[in-house]
């Protein structure tokens, strides 16, 4: 390439990543200002590892006391007022400082992309690994395992994050005697008020574990702004 065409190349596609890295930034900012929504969250289950103690539909309910405190309640499970110890298990499952939702993003993907693309309109963030506490399961802290891809549309004329994809790229122990052998969670967002609000997920695990614990999961979940 010659070099004035060469140097016009350089001019040209400069000012896009340059772009995209603001674009990003307030992309976080905002989420990091954004408090947690109220929010009902229904999550049905399309596969079981233990059909008898897992439940296939769970209703419940999060409502803020301030921008990041609140408290869930357990609305319904598997089509009934749940029992007092369905509600016991359900506040130890949730912690009242882990609620889904745009606000999260600030922290799940507080580190700088490995690198990003373009194409359609979309702009899309890769991370090869993900920081620590952005991932934390009953096994322990698996983050730096998994990888993450955000991709952003223009809607109504702004950059917006419409989809979240969080995955394992491959399998991996948990504590030497675990193994993960999959691990996706596909979050959609669309926008709201104020900040984009997250509509739908959809989560795959896969674990093989000693003494039966492991197992398939499959979910989908909607959730709604109350």
């Amino acid at each position: 390439m010659r070099p004035a065409l060469f140097a016009a190349a350089l001019m040209l596609f400069a000012p896009v990543a340059a772009q995209a890295d603001a674009v990003l930034d307030r992309i976080l900012a905002d989420s990091a200002r954004a408090p947690i929504p109220a929010i009902e969250r229904t999550s049905r289950a399309e596969l079981r590892a233990d059909p008898e103690k897992e439940p296939a539909l769970v209703v419940d309910r999060f409502t803020p006391t301030g921008a990041r405190s609140g408290k869930w309640t357990l609305v319904n499970f598997n089509g009934h007022k749940p029992t007092p110890k369905e509600i016991d298990r359900h506040a130890k499952a949730n912690p009242r400082n882990v609620v889904p939702g745009f606000h999260r993003l600030s922290v799940v993907l507080r580190t700088p992309p490995t690198k990003q693309s373009q194409a359609n309109g979309r702009t899309v963030y890769h991370w090869a690994s993900l920081p620590e506490g952005a991932v934390v399961t009953p096994g322990g802290d698996i983050s730096s395992r998994l990888s993450a891809d955000l991709t952003v549309e223009d809607v109504d004329g702004k950059p917006t994050p419409v989809r979240v994809r969080i995955y394992s790229p491959e399998p991996f122990k948990i504590r030497g005697i675990a193994t993960m052998n999959r691990f996706e969670v596909i979050s959609n967002y669309r926008p709201g008020a104020t900040y984009p609000f997250l509509a739908s997920q959809t989560s795959d695990s896969d674990v093989s574990a000693p003494f039966g614990f492991g197992g398939r999961r499959k979910s989908e979940i909607s959730f709604r702004p109350l």
